[in-house]
């Protein structure tokens, strides 16, 4: 269980409520989701927190909120899309543990989509011998 604020929706837009709510948040691959209880995530999954979507953590980045001072053992959550969000957890240790696997699934799959994009169409046929165009000249 941790303690979540939601701050901004996107970049331009803040959250329209910006109070802080205790909830069961789930780590799920790369996706944050939420709900009301332990009870509720183990019995009825579907059922999320306020009926919202899960959150995408694809080039998102999770780090200790070191300019929030109003509570203790804070993280924030930045999302690709401008989002943010701040979690309260009980110690640093759950700070730490949360900060760490939500940056690792975040990279995980940035490190595996890049890697896929890295080899332009066609390269795959290398061993091909170049053909030549019509005015290509011979070296004598």
């Amino acid at each position: 269980m941790l303690v979540r604020k939601h701050e901004w929706e996107s970049t331009t837009k803040k959250a329209s409520n910006r109070s802080w709510d205790r909830i069961c948040v789930v780590l799920k691959g790369t996706q944050i989701l939420f709900y009301k209880d332990q009870k509720t995530y183990r019995t009825r999954p579907e059922e999320t927190f306020r009926s919202e979507l899960p959150v995408d953590l694809i080039g998102g980045t999770a780090e200790v909120a070191a300019d929030y001072t109003k509570k203790k053992n804070v993280f924030r959550l930045r999302l690709a899309n401008g989002g943010d969000y701040l979690f309260q957890a009980n110690d640093d240790d759950q700070v730490n543990l949360w900060v760490t696997g939500i940056n690792q699934q975040a990279q995980i799959h940035e490190e595996a989509s890049g890697k896929s994009q890295t080899l332009p169409p066609g390269s795959e046929k290398k061993d091909e011998p170049k053909k030549r165009s019509f005015f290509t000249l011979k070296k004598k």
